[in-house]
């Protein structure tokens, strides 16, 4: 066997490894699931008041959303999760939260949640990878 015809046999076995764009939003559509659930988590534990009116304007907690395309909205196999600027500007309020201000001192709640979701995360995208892999749901 020549040398070319080694390596185009080579790059064809390791391009079945590498996911489409497709399967690569399959992927990191379950690990933005992941994130968003445990970011929903800590939210509620640290910035939730059981005895606040969430009937006009919905809870921090409950304004966290994902979506399956980059932060630019084009389908390049990315998903984000993040918090909605409907109504009241939950986003801007979560920075707050999150970074501080002048006036307060943040808690880095997202950051920390990011940082120690990490793995689960990670394992999450791997069992979906495993499963599009085995030829699961093409």
């Amino acid at each position: 066997m020549e040398l070319d015809e080694a390596l185009d046999s080579w790059f064809k076995n390791v391009n079945k490894l590498v996911p489409s764009v497709n399967d690569r939003q399959k992927i990191t559509h379950v690990g933005a699931e992941v994130l968003k659930a445990e970011l929903v988590h800590v939210t509620k534990l640290k910035h939730y008041q059981k005895n606040r009116d969430t009937s006009k304007i919905e809870h921090l907690a409950d304004s966290i959303e994902m979506g399956d395309t980059n932060i630019d909205y084009i389908r390049d196999g990315t998903s984000i999760v993040g918090f909605t600027n409907k109504g009241i500007n939950h986003a801007r309020i979560a920075r707050f939260l999150n970074d501080g201000t002048k006036f307060m001192k943040g808690d880095h709640f997202v950051d920390d949640t990011r940082r120690n979701s990490k793995q689960l995360i990670l394992q999450a995208q791997y069992t979906e990878y495993q499963r599009l892999l085995k030829g699961g749901d093409k």
